[in-house]
């Protein structure tokens, strides 16, 4: 066993939705590891955020999540495909925190808010990172957190031999979107958890 494996199985707790959990796993739906997952709620806990926005929903997993970590806690949840959106619709009601969810069908590269959160958490299209960032990290509060899932690409950001030209293209958006971070936010913290966890203040 490696200290990764070590660690990645202390990280993992007992699944809470397990409906949702085996839903994606049967279809292959991608969702957040889930050491990259309680890090994410022990922010949230720790920094009492209130006020969510998640761009990309899927089909609820992560957003369940989040939310169970405190009653008060309200989630924005932006979806583009029809098919995950209502699925994540039926997963917030059949969990009971639909009246604490405003979730929105549209692309995220389109969507326009006038709200304010105290976090941001980017779990979509990967190559869009950086619009993402720009787009939404301005609605943030002044103590504002943005979370960014997978900037790993599964060991694809260190990987120089990609046949591919789509994963090429995808692993250098990436890579220049981790360069940005490093160069502009110093206090940034890229974690080797999950798929690779990004926490930004702002």
């Amino acid at each position: 066993m490696t200290i990764e494996e070590y660690l990645k199985q202390l990280n993992t707790k007992t699944e809470s939705f397990q409906d949702v959990y085996e839903y994606a796993v049967n279809n292959r739906v991608p969702i957040i590891d889930s050491d990259a997952l309680t890090v994410l709620k022990q922010l949230i806990q720790l920094t009492r955020r209130k006020k969510i926005l998640e761009i990309g929903t899927a089909i609820g997993y992560s957003g369940l999540h989040m939310l169970s970590v405190n009653k008060d806690i309200t989630l924005t949840t932006i979806e583009k495909d029809e098919a995950s959106y209502d699925i994540s619709k039926e997963n917030f009601l059949k969990h009971g925190v639909s009246e604490r969810v405003n979730g929105i069908l549209g692309d995220a590269k389109e969507v326009e808010l006038e709200d304010t959160f105290d976090l941001l958490f980017i779990d979509a299209s990967k190559g869009n990172n950086k619009l993402f960032f720009e787009k939404y990290s301005p609605l943030l509060t002044d103590d504002g957190i943005i979370v960014v899932d997978n900037i790993l690409l599964r060991g694809q950001i260190v990987e120089e031999n990609l046949h591919s030209k789509n994963k090429i293209k995808l692993r250098d958006k990436v890579r220049q979107f981790n360069e940005y971070i490093y160069e502009n936010y110093p206090s940034a913290s890229f974690l080797n958890v999950g798929d690779g966890l990004l926490i930004i203040s702002k």
